[in-house]
């Protein structure tokens, strides 16, 4: 490989390491969510649930019979059965499957040091993001958005938008470039840095939608990744 395109390829893969290191709270954010507590519990046992009210369970949803079921609701453990929980655990389990993994991220975070070994986990590792953004970007605008579900539709299209935006991202920080000049090269991989950070607020404006939708909707926060959840079910 000659010098010229080594140096290209390390100077991407730098530029990957901090684009990654700028992005990963909001992609974490996005659909991933962080590892910080959802409440502090400080080592106390959570109190016993309330019990629910008693209503008429339907044929084709029928009430959630888990015992910590008296916590229904937005941002409870569990929630009661209706077509938007169906959407939001579908659309959960499609993130979590797809999106960077702890691994992915080491590999756009360790320094370079001039290896050129290291420049192709990174380019290896960046080619498979940018794939599984793509895909996540096309399971979520298929899934099928319940009726009477205000808001879902638009949350909908604009977060397959953003998996496809985060998807462009990666696929232009290794794609071949001409340049002349190392100058050349740094000014081309600082637009890609200018779009991640508008990328940044976009997925914090998401985030926010998320939440809310949850709460509209009454369904809990990712199983996957709730800290309260983990916490009483001892995982």
């Amino acid at each position: 490989m000659a010098l010229g395109k080594t140096a290209s390829l390390i100077l991407a893969a730098v530029t990957a390491s901090t684009l990654t290191l700028s992005v990963s709270t909001s992609q974490a954010q996005a659909g991933r969510p962080s590892q910080s507590d959802y409440f502090a519990t400080g080592g106390h046992t959570v109190p016993p649930a309330k019990t629910a009210p008693a209503q008429a369970p339907s044929s084709k949803y029928p009430k959630n019979t888990d015992p910590l079921a008296g916590r229904q609701g937005a941002g409870a453990l569990y929630s009661d059965k209706t077509p938007q929980l169906d959407w939001f655990e579908t659309f959960d389990e499609y993130v979590w499957t797809l999106l960077p993994s702890e691994e992915d991220k080491s590999v756009l975070s360790r320094p370079i040091n001039n290896e050129l070994e290291r420049v192709q986990d990174y380019i290896k590792v960046c080619s498979k993001i940018a794939k599984n953004y793509r895909t996540l970007a096309i399971n979520v605008r298929k899934l099928p958005v319940p009726a009477n579900s205000p808001g879902l539709t638009k949350y909908q299209s604009l977060k397959a938008d953003f998996y496809q935006d985060m998807a462009t991202i990666y696929e232009d920080l290794i794609r071949p470039r001409k340049t002349r000049t190392q100058e050349e090269l740094k000014f081309q991989l600082d637009e890609i840095k200018e779009r991640a950070d508008q990328l940044k607020v976009n997925s914090n404006n998401l985030l926010t939608m998320d939440m809310d939708l949850r709460r509209t909707f009454r369904v809990h926060q990712p199983k996957r990744t709730d800290a309260l959840r983990r916490y009483v079910e001892n995982k």
